[in-house]
């Protein structure tokens, strides 16, 4: 009887004994989990804004129609169509102006050059009213003969022009389409191979306004 009263106070002083170490490993437990307050979360950068370039690679051409204008000069704005030459008439100036060909940032200096006889450090600047509508005609073995436009401010190849006309028909010649276009006053006949395109040994052929193609009969 006196053994068993002895064992369990043995056992007795022994949880007491052990209780502040389990409580100590509770607490350092809890410390490695709780997050230190020397090591704040870091805020997320704010992105970047994207940069969007003003420039435009579009080349003004004959037939488009634009507003010029000096800034903070009214009685300078003016809105013309340029000549089929690739020029415009700007009053102010005595002569004729050649833009076409040039982008819209290459015209504002070519036009502010001129400018500058009559005000100090003029500011010119041009928009697009209307683009020249351009387009090309297409015939023979097709799906729809007739004129397919060119989208501003892009080019029109060829197997894209022959999509748009409804694409070959099954007795349409392949092999070998006809390009017509004036060069130099004279009328230029180019021949492409669409099968080529098709089958990317060749680069898609760029159109041009006012060209005419032609899809001919395969059994001749």
């Amino acid at each position: 009887m006196s053994h068993g009263l002895t064992f369990s106070r043995l056992l007795v002083l022994a949880v007491l004994a052990a209780a502040p170490l389990l409580a100590a490993e509770k607490e350092e437990t809890l410390q490695v989990g709780k997050p230190r307050a020397e090591e704040p979360a870091k805020k997320a950068e704010p992105a970047k804004p994207t940069e969007v370039s003003t420039k435009s690679s579009y080349c003004l051409r004959a037939r488009d129609f634009i507003r010029v204008g000096v800034i903070n000069e009214a009685d300078t704005l003016i809105e013309r169509r340029i000549n089929p030459d690739g020029t415009i008439d700007i009053p102010f100036l005595k002569d004729l102006v050649p833009i076409a060909g040039l982008t819209i940032t290459e015209a504002q200096a070519e036009i502010t050059k001129r400018f500058r006889r009559y005000f100090k450090e003029p500011q010119v600047v041009i928009t697009i009213v209307n683009y020249a509508e351009r387009r090309v005609y297409v015939s023979g073995y097709v799906g729809k003969p007739g004129p397919v436009n060119i989208p501003p401010e892009e080019n029109l190849t060829l197997g894209k022009a022959l999509s748009m006309a409804g694409g070959i028909l099954a007795r349409g010649r392949r092999s070998d389409v006809a390009i017509k276009r004036t060069r130099d006053g004279k009328l230029v006949t180019i021949v492409k191979d669409v099968r080529k395109i098709d089958s990317g040994d060749e680069p898609d052929f760029i159109l041009e306004d006012d060209d005419a193609i032609y899809v001919d009969d395969s059994k001749f």
